[in-house]
């Protein structure tokens, strides 16, 4: 009656699923060190001073048990070793017992001395060092086994389907296979772990969706990085041409790698493929290719969240009080639209456009912003640091500058009552200028709000889609007409960089339209800034320098713009290597050193890195990196310089009375 109660609290306080009855003796050696992972618990009946044998019950593993006879004077360890044929001892051997005990308690006697002391009695002085051991043990699977899912996650699957099968359990037994021809002894040390990660996964992405999409992020980023660090290491000792062939490889597996990031976590990662997908001039192709998809074709939500996003909305614009609102302060789409097409025009980082007619029969679009996307974007802005500070070291110029502004000037992108003002403003000042072949979309004042805007709905082709590789030949005709409008921005932003001081800083092939009267649109005004006076006058004068290509002038005027450069040998650098460097950063024509990627041996800034950057022109920078990209993606080599010399001479005028 003691055996069955006794097996009966070790199936209820271990969760062992045991036989029903205590089983008959049976030969000590017929399963002699059968498993090398075994958790073992003894029971040993207080026998007589008369017997020489006592009856021990042995579980060894999950479900295997001997009922054997051992000499009744045996040590905790002699037992081990003779049960296990002199084998090593079992890792988790008497966790629970005094090694200096004679004989082992029974089932009985353990569980009741158990529920007598708690917890204390499981952790005590005797085994603290183990549990902490095995603690650390366990730790140390999961994190090899988040390595392998990171680094080897084709074969996730079936480690999972294996640690099923490795489990003993015999409710189990009838649903899962038996593995046959396959050794899976190993997987019952990884089964709980390889388990419990992934009954964690939809758990922590319900519960903790912030350090999900984290995880997710550097799951993704680390294979990128360590298969270009590999590459990198392994091409140094190849002739040149096995060289080019292993890179050629390398950017076509890591083009789709991003741009599978990109395409799964959006949010931020998208505003950052529409940076690199510009960069013709040193990004490979392969990643041209694919992160171009990005300028407007992120994936759209669904038309039932963008309509209850519209309708909240509409409840806060200024015309709100004319409007009916029901129980729920929704405003009905009927009420300020004849017809709003169900299928969206572009979809963006934080938002999506959908075509629309007003009432009055006007055609407008709707720029309606994601739900949750602030608490997204925040996420991926910390991601954005760590990365930085990740590199820090790896790249030859400082990325904590830049990072600080995209953290300031990014969360201004969700305030659409700012970019209303800089869509207006921009407009307004290009149309003084005489920019009459630039069309900026004018605002329907009473019907935006802070997350939603309504505007005019400007007919025409993006322009990705005419320079786009693969576009039908009645676009491709239509390039020298794109090529004419990108000189025509160019002029334009010397109007807004030196006169206005306000201006575009995404001017990406997405974000300008060929219209159909062969003027050029300019839409999405979220990354706009304003210029001080000070930084205007000094960008002016840097203008100049490079029109006049005096290279003490223009170092002096890099410094004087809080650009700082170091010689990597320790000593001074040139006023012509500075000259070069104020080139990359302030001039769009072609120049030979920008088209070398930052990360190669060969870059300019890995002999003379760029240690301090004024993150006040990183807008500015942004823009011109993009400009370049464009004229070199169409062929272009037009210096920005040359066009914009009138217009710092008109800005320096104007502000000659400020101090530099």
């Amino acid at each position: 009656m003691e055996d069955e109660e006794g097996a009966n609290r070790i199936r209820r306080h271990h969760r062992r699923l045991l036989p029903r009855k205590v089983p008959t003796p049976m030969n000590m050696t017929s399963n002699a060190s059968e498993n090398s992972h075994a958790t073992l618990l003894a029971r040993l009946n207080s026998a007589d001073s008369d017997f020489e044998n006592a009856e021990v019950l042995i579980i060894d593993g999950p479900s295997k048990y001997v009922n054997a006879r051992v000499p009744r004077r045996t040590s905790n360890k002699a037992l081990v070793q003779t049960v296990r044929g002199g084998t090593s001892l079992p890792r988790y051997h008497a966790l629970r017992w005094n090694t200096n005990q004679e004989s082992l308690p029974s089932p009985l006697q353990m569980t009741e001395r158990r529920r007598g002391t708690g917890f204390r009695q499981v952790i005590s002085p005797q085994n603290f060092g183990i549990v902490l051991l095995g603690g650390f043990t366990t730790l140390l699977k999961i994190g090899g086994l988040l390595l392998a899912r990171t680094f080897c996650g084709d074969i996730w699957p079936y480690v999972q389907v294996l640690s099923v099968c490795a489990l003993s359990l015999d409710p189990l037994k009838s649903v899962v296979p038996k593995v046959k021809n396959i050794d899976i002894g190993p997987l019952h040390a990884l089964a709980g772990p390889v388990l419990g990660l992934t009954v964690a996964r939809p758990l922590v992405r319900w519960g903790l969706p912030d350090l999900y999409r984290t995880a997710k992020f550097w799951r993704r980023l680390l294979p990128i990085y360590c298969g270009y660090m590999k590459t990198k290491y392994t091409a140094i000792r190849k002739p040149q041409e096995d060289q080019q062939k292993m890179w050629a490889v390398r950017h076509e597996w890591g083009g789709e790698k991003v741009h599978r990031l990109v395409l799964d976590l959006s949010g931020f990662y998208v505003k950052s493929a529409q940076i690199l997908a510009t960069k013709a001039d040193f990004v490979p192709e392969p990643w041209i290719r694919r992160l171009s998809n990005h300028f407007d074709n992120a994936p759209p939500r669904s038309f039932p969240e963008v309509e209850k996003s519209i309708q909240k909305e509409l409840g806060s614009c200024p015309q709100r009080s004319s409007l009916p609102v029901d129980s729920k302060g929704l405003v009905p789409l009927d009420a300020v639209f004849l017809n709003v097409e169900t299928t969206c025009i572009a979809a963006a980082s934080i938002a999506q456009v959908h075509g629309a007619e007003l009432k009055d029969g006007k055609r407008v679009v709707i720029k309606v912003q994601h739900l949750g996307m602030e608490v997204v974007m925040n996420s991926d802005l910390r991601n954005i640091v760590w990365v930085a500070k990740f590199l820090e070291g790896q790249l030859p110029f400082d990325l904590g500058p830049v990072v600080r502004e995209i953290q300031k000037t990014i969360p201004l992108e969700f305030d659409f009552e700012r970019e209303m003002y800089f869509m207006s403003k921009i407009s307004s000042n290009l149309e003084v200028g005489g920019f009459d072949r630039i069309v900026c979309p004018k605002p329907v004042v009473e019907f935006c709000a802070k997350r939603l805007l309504v505007m005019q709905r400007l007919e025409g082709i993006p322009f990705t889609r005419i320079i786009h590789p693969h576009a039908p030949d009645e676009l491709k005709r239509r390039i020298p007409e794109v090529v004419s409008m990108v000189e025509y921005l160019v002029h334009a932003f010397g109007q807004m960089f030196l006169v206005d001081g306000v201006f575009h800083a995404d001017p990406h092939a997405g974000n300008l339209l060929l219209l159909d009267d062969g003027r050029l649109g300019l839409i999405d005004f979220g990354q706009s800034k304003e210029l001080d006076n000070g930084v205007r006058k000094k960008l002016a004068i840097m203008i100049v320098a490079l029109y006049r290509n005096d290279e003490g002038e223009i170092a002096r005027a890099l410094k004087g713009l809080g650009m700082v450069f170091k010689d990597a040998s320790g000593g001074e650098v040139a006023d012509s290597t500075l000259a070069v460097m104020a080139r990359i950063l302030f001039d769009t024509c072609y120049v030979q050193e920008a088209t070398v990627s930052p990360m190669s041996n060969e870059s300019i800034l890995r002999n003379t890195p760029l240690t301090t950057f004024n993150q006040a022109l990183w807008l500015v920078v942004r823009a011109m990196v993009i400009l370049r990209g464009l004229c070199f993606g169409l062929k272009m080599d037009v210096s920005a310089c040359t066009i914009w010399r009138p217009y710092a001479i008109k800005a320096l005028e104007e502000l000659e009375h400020i101090s530099d």
